[in-house]
């Protein structure tokens, strides 16, 4: 009979890495900082001179108003340090100090979203009436709890730069991976990433391999950025050659659980099959053999100088900016898309409109919304839950959503071409630097009709649009 035992270091990790997922997983729930954020923001602009106004849903700054959301509350903040406090300290005992520095997370979360929200209004007041992009919003969160999470890092023995690096690694990993969460097998993606973190962790072997290498993974970052594509961000900056267990990599379990950890790929009907193997297997290992700690080696000794280490460890953190400043930076000085000019439109913000449609039924709303950068869009379900909406397919129609209230559909412009589902829009815009195109979504009560007739309405609503619209493609018979 088979017999196996589990190291505290591995159980450790294990737990450590099921919060994590768990958090960033719940980053998606609902709302439970909302009165408690907001009366501090306010009262922080009313003191500095800025006239401010709580009116519910919004926040009257100046000559602003700034949507609420549940995002600004600062839950998904507050999970996501309270992830990577428990993460940081997964190899330390479990004594008073260690809930300590977790419950310092709860304090440090408020005030690190207080400061990303005031960073925020400040952005758009300086930008109006242009607004921020997703990555930007990302950035913001990522720069404002850095600070606090790196004072309650251990060193555990080894130099700051080391558990500094790692820091800022797993804070830039999780803060990219949660609004992800809600795609189609979100979940599956978060357990890839934690467990592909798990193996990271500043390396002492192979520097001369490490160092080359380091300069191949920042041109391979420079590659994604300028060919628009982000579903890479993630697996690139779980390779970080300073940090990446190379022996790992190239096993059969680090292949099935990097490539689950690349979006595009997670998000395919089969990919469940290839990825909850790899995940499988991959626990499987850590059960019946834990592998030493990643520093029990002895140092080789080549060892650059600490100098040159920290130089190269210093360059590659900030290399984990990329991701959430690449889209915002190549798009400057790019034309945001508006609607043709032969349908009536109303500005939304943030490169929204809403559009009417010659022989529109009045029950049947309909927007658009350009490309935020250069990044191609997320599902219906992903944008609206990241909101706090949460949609559910429709039985009768698989294509319709419902948040309870009203009927949804959505479909794409690009390059063109009307595309009437994700998948179909994912394959093209695959090919490197293609245009991200434009997202429609229509909305109609639930009380006008089945699902099966808003269905049809609203394809034949689409196709018109797609007449309408400059270069469009007549579709394939």
């Amino acid at each position: 009979m088979m017999s196996f035992s589990i190291s505290s270091r591995t159980l450790r990790t294990l737990c450590a890495g099921a919060f994590v997922a768990a958090a960033v997983l719940f980053t998606q729930s609902q709302d439970a900082l909302r009165e408690i954020t907001r009366p501090i923001v306010l009262g922080i602009l009313q003191a500095s001179g800025v006239h401010a106004e709580d009116k519910g849903d919004v926040m009257a700054v100046g000559h602003l108003e700034v949507p609420w959301t549940r995002d600004c509350a600062g839950i998904n903040l507050l999970l996501i340090m309270l992830a990577l406090a428990v993460w940081v300290n997964r190899e330390e005992p479990v004594v008073l100090k260690f809930w300590l520095r977790v419950v310092a997370m709860l304090p440090a979360a408020l005030a690190a979203n207080v400061l990303r929200v005031l960073c925020l209004i400040g952005y758009r007041m300086i930008a109006y009436p242009a607004v921020e992009s997703p990555q930007t919003h990302y950035l913001l969160g990522f720069i404002a709890m850095v600070p606090f999470v790196t004072l309650i890092t251990p060193r555990a023995g080894r130099p700051a730069f080391h558990a500094l690096l790692e820091t800022l690694h797993a804070a830039a990993v999780v803060a990219l991976l949660a609004p992800m969460t809600g795609m189609p097998n979100g979940s599956l993606l978060a357990i890839a990433v934690v467990l592909a973190l798990s193996q990271c962790r500043v390396r002492q072997d192979l520097w001369r391999w490490r160092l080359a290498l380091t300069v191949l993974w920042v041109a391979a970052g420079a590659a994604v950025a300028f060919m628009n594509m982000e579903s890479f961000w993630l697996p690139w900056l779980l390779c970080c050659p300073l940090l990446l267990d190379f022996k790992w990599l190239f096993s059969p379990v680090g292949i099935l659980v990097m490539l689950t950890t690349q979006s595009m790929f997670t998000m395919q009907s089969w990919a469940p099959l290839i990825g909850w193997t790899g995940v499988g297997l991959a626990l499987w290992s850590w059960v019946k053999k834990s592998p030493p700690p990643a520093d029990s080696s002895p140092l080789a000794p080549t060892l650059p100088a600490p100098s040159l280490q920290r130089a190269v460890a210093t360059g590659s953190a900030f290399c984990f900016l990329i991701p959430f400043l690449a889209s915002t930076l190549l798009a400057i000085g790019q034309a945001g898309w508006k609607p043709p000019v032969t349908v009536e439109s109303r500005s939304l913000g943030s490169h929204g409109f809403e559009v009417r449609l010659p022989g529109q039924p009045e029950n049947i709303a309909l927007v658009c919304y350009g490309a935020e950068g250069k990044d191609r869009h997320h599902t219906m379900q992903v944008c609206l839950k990241y909101r706090g909406t949460d949609l559910t397919a429709s039985p009768e129609n698989p294509a319709v959503y419902t948040d309870g209230d009203h009927w949804l559909r959505e479909f794409f412009l690009q390059d063109g071409r009307l595309i009437e589902d994700y998948p179909a829009y994912l394959k093209s815009t695959f090919r490197p630097g293609s245009d991200p195109g434009v997202h429609l979504i229509f909305i109609a009560p639930m009380a006008s009709g089945t699902p099966q007739d808003f269905a049809t309405s609203s394809a034949a609503l689409a196709a018109s649009f797609h007449q309408l619209s400059p270069g469009s493609i007549p579709p394939r018979k």
